[in-house]
């Protein structure tokens, strides 16, 4: 009987052991109190928010300001950074309110659903990104063909949208066809110019007055590179564009940091009070 007794008191020792051991290990990855995780749970989601609601912003915003001509000549894939800016901030501003339900019902399914959306929305956000990335990357070639078709098909047609757009976009990024100034050579309106074609030359004869360096009567018979600007326009728009995608993607990545610590602080949370009010 003696021998029974101590070797269930040892078991229960090994167990008590164990069990304030293992508190101690979990108290230590979550060392703040309850009261303290929440705080910084709550700013961090605050942070989420605040930039959120800049995303949804900045993105209505460049889409009201922008200019009509690379819509017009490319379509609306043109400003598919804008859209994304947009996207993501809806997605974020959702997860946010989950996240302050969450955070208020101190449930602990509620909150590991809050850790596991918001890791689901950091792989979204870099998914978006790289596709961001490589889009502009492929659409170069797509974009520059989709120009020279509007240039062949349509400029030389009277006074038409497609006519002004290219005029303007030409004169605002100082450059001249699509890939280069030799993208005029063949189209419609070298052919309706009715000067004689060289057809063994990539040369254009002439090409429109907005390629020109210093506009003049005529000026676009002269094919000289002190005369016209010999850079295309889909390298001017391209720059423009990557520009802002760049921006995008340092704020993406901030935010991403921002995200892994809410992602950190919503595990803590859920674990803390079981051991705070023990």
């Amino acid at each position: 009987m003696k021998q029974s007794d101590s070797r269930i008191q040892h078991d229960r020792l090994l167990n008590e052991s164990s069990q304030s051991n293992g508190k101690k290990g979990k108290a230590l990855c979550c060392s703040l109190s309850s009261s303290w995780i929440k705080t910084f749970l709550i700013f961090f989601t605050s942070i989420i928010t605040a930039i959120a609601l800049a995303f949804i912003g900045l993105g209505i915003y460049l889409s009201l300001v922008r200019s009509p001509i690379l819509p017009l000549l490319l379509g609306e894939t043109a400003y598919v950074n804008t859209y994304l800016l947009i996207c993501i901030g809806i997605l974020l501003i959702v997860v946010c309110v989950f996240g302050f339900v969450a955070i208020s019902k101190n449930d602990t399914p509620f909150l590991k659903l809050y850790a596991t959306i918001l890791a689901l929305a950091l792989i979204l956000q870099f998914c978006a990104a790289a596709a961001a990335v490589i889009y502009y990357k492929l659409a170069y070639g797509w974009n520059a063909d989709a120009l020279i078709l509007k240039m062949n098909n349509e400029y030389h047609l009277a006074d038409t949208d497609t006519t002004r757009a290219v005029d303007d976009l030409q004169k605002q990024f100082h450059c001249c066809g699509a890939r280069n100034y030799r993208d005029w050579h063949g189209t419609g309106f070298e052919i309706k110019s009715r000067i004689p074609l060289n057809k063994s030359s990539t040369i254009p004869s002439v090409v429109p007055s907005s390629c020109c360096i210093g506009p003049h009567a005529e000026c676009g018979r002269i094919i000289h590179p002190s005369n016209i600007y010999y850079k295309g326009c889909m390298s001017a728009i391209t720059d423009e564009l990557n520009s802002t995608l760049f921006i995008i993607c340092i704020v993406l990545l901030a935010l991403a940091v921002v995200e892994l610590i809410g992602m950190i602080l919503a595990c803590c949370y859920w674990r803390a009070p079981k051991y705070t009010y023990s």
